[in-house]
């Protein structure tokens, strides 16, 4: 087991649509409560990455932004983040990226003027958005976690919640998995990726892209302490009393989309 979870937070400022942030609180949140020690390291269009200060970071999260804030970052991540994160995801490294950031991952984001801004091409996946002729998927969501972690032996040693994924969506890319088998969830309620297949969010070695809003961490204990589980390399972490956490993963269940 590593003794520190160091977290990679790209964007802090410009991504944090819908307090997408608040996955970092949560995260440390629960290391700290077990006295796990924290180093948060915030990354933007300044920060110049090399080898030695990216070596260390065993969690990595982006968030998601409009579509102005994405134009503000997209230069300095394909330009001097891009293989840095690649190398990272590919060698197994854990990370989460939420809405904007997850179609980031994939091969390009088709927008509705036809024009194509190109990703990062490390999750097997794009996204179209189709303007008025489609309306934006919006709304409280819900999805049955795909195997691929309920089946994990470390989800099934610190899970002890359920098999469920809640949290808010809201839109207007459209994304689509090119393996179907590396989706995150299969929706119950909302939309997921693209309304029509009920296919929600990716997965990718450790890593996890997802339109999840919430934050999802926050809502989903259960996934955060897999995340931190895996981050931290071990397949057990202290139980915690998650009450109200529980409470709110269990009524956001029950809400309407």
């Amino acid at each position: 087991m590593r003794d520190k979870l160091k977290i990679g937070f790209f964007y802090k400022e410009e991504l944090n649509l819908y307090g997408d942030n608040g996955n970092i609180e949560a995260l440390v949140y629960r290391a700290s409560r077990r006295n796990i020690q924290v180093e948060v390291m915030e990354i933007d269009t300044e920060t110049k990455m090399n080898s030695s200060n990216f070596t260390d970071i065993n969690f990595i999260f982006m968030g998601g932004g409009p579509d102005s804030a994405q134009k503000n970052i997209y230069k300095d991540l394909i330009s001097n983040k891009k293989e840095y994160l690649r190398d990272y995801i590919e060698a197994g490294g854990v990370s989460l990226f939420v809405c904007g950031a997850f179609q980031l991952m994939g091969k390009y984001y088709l927008s509705s003027d036809n024009s194509t801004l190109e990703g990062l091409n490390i999750f097997s996946l794009y996204t179209k958005h189709y303007g008025p002729k489609k309306p934006r998927c919006i709304g409280n969501t819900a999805g049955e976690i795909s195997g691929r972690i309920t089946q994990d032996p470390v989800f099934k040693n610190i899970n002890r919640l359920d098999n469920y994924l809640v949290g808010f969506e809201n839109h207007g890319g459209r994304t689509y998995l090119e393996d179907k088998e590396h989706l995150l969830s299969n929706v119950i309620k909302g939309h997921g990726n693209n309304s029509e297949d009920n296919t929600e969010g990716c997965i990718h070695l450790n890593s996890i892209g997802t339109y999840y809003h919430g934050p999802l961490l926050a809502k989903n204990p259960h996934l955060s302490d897999y995340l931190l589980a895996k981050a931290l390399n071990t397949d057990t972490l202290e139980v915690l009393e998650d009450v109200l956490e529980n409470k709110a993963h269990t009524a956001s269940l029950k809400l309407k989309e």
